[in-house]
């Protein structure tokens, strides 16, 4: 079953009831199947408790009263724009005519005004006005609102209606990236608005018949944009050009205006289509070359037109791609970026540093990469440490575990879908995860889980770099670097038939194998007391009982069971300066206690029979224990045979010179001494030390 994630919410807080409408109709025709949409006014309650994650105001006017509401919740201001609704009856007005600006607070009428001057419509008398302002109507009676007509005074007649003032392009993009949205939809705004201009501007032709102003009213909305724009007629002939499309295309703007827009395009060089005709009501976009630049140019028809009029945008791709930047700042924020470098690599092991400085020499390269190694042995950490050390440092770093993913969502989440892929899926599809990688690096955790089925389509987005998206029929460019991890024998799963021979090699370029946390003993004390000192700022001591039983463990769960006993010893050892073997787990001291037995067992029996053979000459175990206790009595003294026969005499052992070279050369045999050369003497070993505690208990 798919689990599709809470939808966000979205509350729009206006200090005009019609405003507040207004606003909740033009997001919630894009984007309202997507989010819960909530609407309130200045001076309202919520009839029921919403815990909404976006407020978005109308204005800054409105700002406290959102707070005391709800204190805790992002705020977006947008930016607000003319929607150019009506104009040409702005146009129709005389010079200097006296005219009323309706709206509410005094900031939003002065932007109104400054609008409305900006467009070039500048030949009017603008007078403010708003919610309690003083003002005498005599000799007015023209009132002009966006959207704010209720507010007219009475007594004035003519009230033209300019529409509530929208939200900018930008701002649409704000919003999206705050609800953690598909960007796709800016797209759908941005269109939206695009018609509206064109029709306001259409309609400004009709009223007007291309006049001097109307010219330069068209310039001015067109030159609003970044992109390109081309306006072409029923005839497709180019009737209007912005100074975008100019600078991009570098062709004055005679050499455009009247001409067919097939024989401009015509001298492309085409590289891609991207959207057919045929396939989209009259809406097409494709990929072309012109002079040296690679341009997206798009063909939307103007929804609402009597006559089959069209307008083009140019986008430079390099353009796009530096907005696609800025996503990924933004998609940063959810966490596609490495968390670890190489410094978060705990080790004093000579051999592990040199594993290191080898994955410091594949991070250079662009080669996919392997790492293998039990659980717990650090795989991530490496994965992480080589991307934030590549070239692809600034592109996403996107993990993947294939072992949390049940097998019926690996394909849409690995490489997206389309709309209407599959019960359940999300309205107007979803990009896959080796599409926001791309730029950057997917790690692959876990790659031994991959089902069989998903092997063959990976295969092919390694080797071919490119990915289509479940039930689409679209193929999308990728460039990832892959670097993949498991814990699995892969070569154990090939022979079995359930990993691919061919995937294999794609992945195995270069390999890292991370050797296990009993190979590298040397590292189990530093890397605790790191720990202990690194997160809690303490060092303490440890007994060597500790020491010994730490050393004594094979540690299964590798790096993140050895992190689980330095937070147990932290706390479980709290009031004390040294650890001691109480302050470990119980796990761990009872293979170190079992461990002990075992190897006590084996020298009880060893002993007996070192005892036994000792006891069937005419030594007794009497005499051969007074023999090594005097060597542990004069340890730090030279003890020649002499010195030994002497000390034995005075214990009633007597032995002569053939005799004391017998018991030195069985004592030496078994391993209980060594016999030097004259000045050095004769020394009990550790052997013999156990030995002599073990005949005395």
């Amino acid at each position: 079953m798919i689990r599709l994630r809470p939808k966000k919410s979205l509350l729009i807080f206006s200090l005009d009831k019609n405003i507040t409408q207004f606003l909740y109709d033009t997001i919630h025709e894009v984007i309202g199947h997507e989010v819960k949409m909530f609407a309130l006014s200045s001076g309202q309650k919520p009839k029921s408790k919403i815990n909404p994650d976006l407020i978005m105001l109308s204005n800054e006017s409105v700002r406290q009263e959102a707070l005391s509401l709800f204190p805790n919740t992002p705020i977006l201001l947008p930016k607000r724009i003319i929607t150019c609704f009506n104009l040409e009856k702005l146009l129709r007005l005389p010079k200097n005519h006296k005219v009323l600006l309706v709206n509410h607070p005094r900031a939003a009428t002065e932007d109104t005004i400054e609008s409305l001057i900006n467009f070039g419509i500048d030949h009017l008398c603008y007078i403010p006005y708003w919610i309690d302002k003083e003002i005498d109507i005599n000799g007015i009676n023209t009132a002009v609102s966006p959207g704010m007509t209720h507010l007219v005074p009475k007594g004035i007649k003519n009230v033209i209606d300019i529409g509530p003032r929208t939200i900018s392009i930008h701002s649409f993009l704000r919003l999206l990236i705050a609800l953690e949205l598909d960007l796709e939809y800016l797209e759908i705004f941005a269109n939206s608005y695009h018609n509206l201009l064109i029709e306001s501007s259409r309609k400004l032709t009709t009223a007007l018949d291309r006049s001097e102003i109307l010219r330069k009213h068209m310039e001015i909305i067109f030159d609003e944009f970044d992109d390109g724009i081309v306006s072409v007629n029923e005839y497709e002939q180019i009737d209007r050009v912005n100074t975008s499309v100019i600078k991009l295309l570098n062709i004055d703007r005679g050499n455009l205006v009247t001409r067919s827009i097939e024989e401009v395009i015509g001298g492309f060089d085409k590289l891609a289509d991207l959207v057919e005709d045929s396939h989209s009501g009259g809406r097409s976009a494709g990929i072309y070359s012109h002079n040296k630049r690679k341009i997206l140019i798009n063909k939307i028809p103007v929804i609402g037109s009597k006559k089959n009029s069209h307008i083009y945008t140019f986008r430079e791709i390099e353009r796009i791609q530096k907005i696609e930047e800025h996503v990924r700042i933004k998609l940063s924020e959810k966490g596609y970026v490495t968390k670890y470098d190489y410094s978060d690599i705990w080790s004093k092991s000579e051999k592990f540093q040199a594993l290191l400085d080898k994955a410091r020499n594949f991070a250079k390269t662009e080669m996919n990469i392997l790492i293998t190694g039990e659980s717990g042995t650090g795989k991530e950490l490496f994965a992480h440490s080589i991307h934030r050390n590549s070239p692809r440092r600034d592109g996403h770093f996107v993990p993947v575990n294939f072992a949390g993913l049940s097998e019926s969502l690996i394909e849409s989440e690995l490489f997206g879908y389309e709309d209407g892929a599959f019960t359940g899926a999300k309205r107007g599809g979803k990009i896959g995860l080796f599409e926001q990688a791309h730029g950057g690096t997917i790690f692959l955790d876990e790659i031994g889980d991959t089902p069989l089925n998903v092997q063959s389509r990976l295969l092919r987005v390694i080797q071919e770099k490119e990915v289509m998206r479940v039930s689409g029929s679209k193929i999308v460019p990728v460039n990832v670097r892959v670097i993949a991890a498991t814990n699995k024998n892969i070569n154990e799963a090939i022979a079995n038939n359930k990993f691919r021979e061919d995937l294999y090699y794609r992945i195995n370029t270069l390999t890292i194998k991370i050797p296990p946390l009993r190979d590298r003993k040397e590292d189990l004390i530093y890397i605790i007391n790191k720990y202990l000192k690194s997160k809690y700022k303490i060092e303490k001591r440890m007994s060597q009982d500790v020491i010994d039983c730490i050393l004594a463990y094979d540690w299964p769960g590798n790096i993140r069971e050895l992190i689980n006993t330095a937070e147990y010893i932290c706390f479980s050892s709290e009031a004390k300066m040294e650890i001691e073997l109480g302050h470990l787990p119980d796990n761990i001291k009872a293979h170190y206690e079992n461990s002990l037995k075992e190897r006590q067992q084996g020298d009880d029996r060893a002993f007996d029979r070192i005892s036994r053979n000792l006891s069937t000459g005419k030594y007794t175990n009497e005499m051969i224990c007074q023999f090594l206790a005097i060597l542990t009595q004069r340890k730090n003294a030279v003890c020649g045979r002499n010195t030994i026969q002497k000390e034995m005499l005075k214990n009633n052992f007597f032995f002569t010179e053939g005799n004391m070279k017998k018991i030195l050369k069985t004592l030496r045999l078994a391993g209980l001494i060594t016999v030097g050369k004259t000045k050095q003497g004769t020394v009990i070993t550790p052997e013999g030390e156990k030995f002599l505690t073990y005949r005395q208990l």
